[in-house]
């Protein structure tokens, strides 16, 4: 049985393809030293050409092809990597359904032995592997994105029937009562102080517009934003540069930032998957940007944001925020060159496509993320 592999190195241009047999690819996948090169990328940085580098394997049998693919990082503690270390391990196969299409599923957060499982079970042939580790989750997962649509259907259904009941049944304008009536039937004793209640009511609007008159007025929250690297700022201010009062106030903020609410994301986008959600976001404009720069994004360390009551696509299962770069082929930092591209976004999954991230406006203040902005 032959299969093709292909290697790609994060400094080499080109990927290493070979076509071989069982014992050739299993050996290929022991040679990779996946912490060294891992290791490699964060002091070598600026010499990386790929970001995303990989053991992948394929073979294709009567027009049916099965890839596997292995990709590696590291857990991240603060700016630097940890000891530990992670996989992608991502698998595309045959749609039973659709001839000619194919399906994928990916783990994120993969140890070592799963991805060298995965990759002995491919080498020999065991089927089973696969579906009971990649295409029945995925199917389950999909499942329940149907279930949670068919149930938001029914959902909206029943309340479109309320107001439609409402209109033309009870009549808007009698909403009111009716709401009093049903109350006063139910908890009769919740009226008996109802003069109280009014008389309340409108000690409480007095009393707010007395301190808008005052001039009184709760402090406004901050929007979400990427707070200022105080390591430049502070350097700045030790040599005597002149430093604008709303810089002050921003340095201050950042230096002061409660990072105790934040969580680091366990599962987020690759530098690929966050290109690929931005340029669908942006469509042509974005898109046109990187290829006149010659450039490709990378993504930063993400936090754990809250979901968002969404309804689309199934509802959200996963938002993350993090800053993101642009570098062109030289690994030259480009920053987020120019509008409409912006330095930080919130990256979203949906239950009705679990597989993929989709870009989302800021939700949380984060901090600059200095390993990633390294050499700007």
């Amino acid at each position: 049985m032959r299969f093709t592999v292909t290697v790609q190195d994060p400094f080499e241009q080109q990927e290493r393809t070979t076509t071989c047999l069982g014992d050739e690819a299993w050996q290929l996948f022991k040679q990779v030293d996946w912490e060294q090169l891992e290791k490699a990328v964060y002091e070598r940085l600026d010499d990386v050409v790929h970001h995303f580098y990989f053991y992948e394997i394929s073979q294709e049998s009567y027009g049916d092809k099965r890839t596997l693919t292995i990709s590696p990082g590291f857990e991240r503690q603060g700016d630097m990597p940890s000891a530990k270390r992670i996989y992608m391990v991502r698998y595309e196969y045959p749609n039973p359904a659709k001839p000619g299409e194919y399906l994928d599923y990916k783990y994120q957060q993969s140890d070592y032995a799963f991805a060298q499982d995965a990759v002995k079970a491919f080498i020999q042939g065991d089927r089973q592997f696969f579906i009971d580790q990649f295409e029945t989750p995925r199917n389950k997962s999909l499942g329940r994105g149907k279930l949670f649509k068919k149930l938001f259907r029914a959902f909206l259904v029943l309340l479109v029937t309320l107001l439609l009941f409402i209109q033309f049944i009870i009549g808007w304008s009698h909403v009111p009562e009716h709401l009093a009536s049903v109350r006063m039937w139910l908890f009769p004793g919740s009226f008996e102080n109802s003069e109280a209640d009014e008389a309340a009511a409108e000690a409480t609007l007095a009393a707010s517009a007395a301190e808008a008159a005052a001039g009184i007025t709760d402090v406004a929250q901050s929007a979400p934003q990427v707070l200022l690297d105080t390591v430049m700022w502070k350097a700045a201010i030790k040599r005597g540069d002149f430093i604008p009062d709303g810089v002050k106030e921003d340095y201050e903020r950042a230096r002061h930032f409660d990072y105790s609410k934040l969580q680091p994301a366990s599962q987020q986008p690759s530098s690929e998957e966050a290109q690929d959600a931005i340029l669908h976001y942006y469509k042509g404009k974005v898109g046109k940007l990187l290829k006149d720069h010659n450039a490709h994004i990378r993504i930063g360390k993400a936090y754990n944001a809250t979901l968002q009551p969404d309804g689309t696509n199934g509802g959200e299962i996963a938002r993350v925020t993090a800053m993101v770069c642009a570098f062109n082929k030289r690994g030259d930092n480009l920053g987020n060159i120019q509008m409409p591209l912006d330095i930080a976004y919130d990256f979203v999954q949906y239950a009705g496509d679990p597989g993929v991230w989709y870009l989302a406006d800021l939700s949380q203040t984060i901090p600059y993320d200095y390993l990633l902005m390294k050499g700007r």
